[in-house]
């Protein structure tokens, strides 16, 4: 609801108070205890788990979930959202892939190589920023091959004002960010291109159709090489099915790994926003992106082993911590309107996400509330907030390099403990790559291509000489 002032004034009491709280939750074990540190600044539940010893191996029987970045606000502690899924059978995806998480994949040991499918929930920034440096630098490391992408389609809205103005329809969807995600990169890609960015016997785009349950033969948005590093794959869902018809709102069925991932609608800002669902070997997992509360999240979240749901703190604490006012500031209140505008187009509340969960039959083995800026004094109030709707069931709030390992008999969560200071992963050696596009011939090897790294610039016999008297430039017949 929107507030006046003076309702607002009496409303900053009772809210600060759910902030102080104070008293140690069970969840969070003994370690917290807001007297020892500033609550705002500490993550007690996090440093709290076990430590996660990197380059563990994943049990064939398990599937792990690695959160790169858990916030919608770039932090130090949290950056933007994106999580790593394994399974044992050596499958691995990317689901969004938000600012700033490069480094923590680079930080855990995840190969870019091990990132060439990704699963977008929808285009906002925060989502999709760092899908940037790993498409990049992916080929200039062991990411040989293309890049495919998934997401919804156009959302096919047209909005006319109460003036008769229209804007939209645009082309909005996954392929056209991906058209233009492209022509931006250009000058990179073409610039990395002295180096190998492919390797022989990559399949045909017909073959990965069959590979992976593809409703059709995927189409790249360029000219490059179907089996190059930097191709682009886009793979439109439609946004609209609730996966009623068991087939069509299949994204990914991959029978040599047995993973099935489908998407049902998510309600997020406009249309065409969707969830994640992905099932191997009897385990299951739900990725929400961003959404409200809806029935088909609950119709599809029962029962799953893990359920990773967006999740936000109350209006009045948003902008209390983002705009750096004091509830007594006249303009306070406009940053709470505000705050309530982007929660009631876009969010799921505390208390709402608790309700979420209580209506779930059965509910899922372990909720992590993710997209939340955690610390101490915003779990605990979060925690009483869900527990008043849902008081029984494993809950967790997400944090960067948080480590959960799923099998059928228990779901164990961990932290991991990285090197700011870590270069990319070692790679394994590659098999044999195929020449680079800008290439020359080995002066030994006369029939040997190699790569050319001077192809694309001006090398020093080229450069235009400059009248030393008149300080023209004096360019060749050759256009230099």
């Amino acid at each position: 609801m929107k507030l006046t002032r003076r309702q607002m004034l009496k409303l900053s009491g009772a809210s600060l108070g759910g902030l102080a709280l104070g008293s140690p939750l069970s969840s969070f074990g003994s370690s917290f205890n807001s007297k020892e540190t500033v609550p705002s600044e500490k993550n007690s539940l996090f440093d709290s788990l076990p430590v996660f010893p990197l380059g563990e191996k994943l049990d064939p029987n398990e599937m792990r979930i690695t959160f790169l970045g858990t916030s919608c606000i770039p932090r130090l502690s949290q950056e933007c959202n994106s999580i790593f899924v394994e399974v044992g059978s050596g499958d691995q995806f990317v689901f969004d892939c938000g600012t700033g998480v490069a480094a923590k994949y680079n930080a855990m040991g995840i190969r870019m190589s091990k990132m060439n499918k990704i699963f977008l929930t929808h285009l906002h920034g925060d989502h999709t920023s760092d899908l940037t440096h790993i498409y990049c630098f992916g080929p200039a490391e062991d990411r040989k091959e293309p890049m495919y992408i998934w997401g919804p389609r156009n959302s096919d809205f047209t909005y006319k004002d109460l003036d008769g103005n229209v804007r939209g329809p645009y082309q909005d969807g996954t392929r056209a960010f991906c058209e233009r995600f492209r022509d931006m990169n250009r000058w990179h890609s073409e610039s990395f291109s002295f180096g190998s960015t492919s390797y022989p016997g990559y399949p045909l785009p017909s073959e990965i159709k069959t590979q992976w349950g593809l409703h059709d033969i995927p189409v790249q948005v360029s000219d490059d090489d179907p089996d190059d590093g930097f191709a682009i794959f886009p793979i439109e869902l439609d946004w609209t099915l609730s996966g009623k018809s068991p087939m069509d709102n299949v994204a990914y069925n991959n029978p040599s790994t047995r993973v099935k991932i489908t998407h049902f609608p998510a309600i997020h800002c406009r249309r065409g926003s969707i969830s994640y669902k992905l099932e191997w070997n009897g385990l299951s997992m739900v990725f929400s992106g961003d959404t409200k509360p809806n029935y088909d999240m609950i119709a599809n979240g029962g029962g799953v082993d893990v359920l990773i749901h967006e999740m936000v703190m109350p209006a009045y604490v948003w902008a209390l911590k983002n705009s750096g006012l004091s509830p007594e500031d006249p303009d306070f209140i406009k940053a709470y309107n505000y705050a309530m505008q982007v929660q009631n187009s876009s969010h799921t509340p505390q208390g709402a996400f608790g309700y979420l969960l209580s209506q779930m039959t059965p509910p899922p083995r372990l909720a992590v509330a993710t997209h939340f800026q955690a610390a101490d004094d915003t779990i605990a109030s979060a925690m009483q907030s869900v527990r008043n709707h849902y008081p029984v069931g494993e809950i967790t709030f997400a944090s960067d390099l948080m480590v959960i390992n799923v099998s059928a008999t228990k779901i164990i969560q961990r932290r991991a403990v990285v090197s700011s200071f870590a270069f990319y992963p070692v790679s394994p050696n590659l098999p044999t790559v195929n020449p680079p596009k800008y290439w020359k011939y080995d002066t030994e090897h006369p029939t040997e291509k190699i790569p050319d790294p001077y192809a694309q610039i001006i090398t020093t016999e080229q450069v235009p000489a400059i009248d030393p008297i008149t300080k023209n430039v004096n360019y060749r017949e050759d256009g230099y």
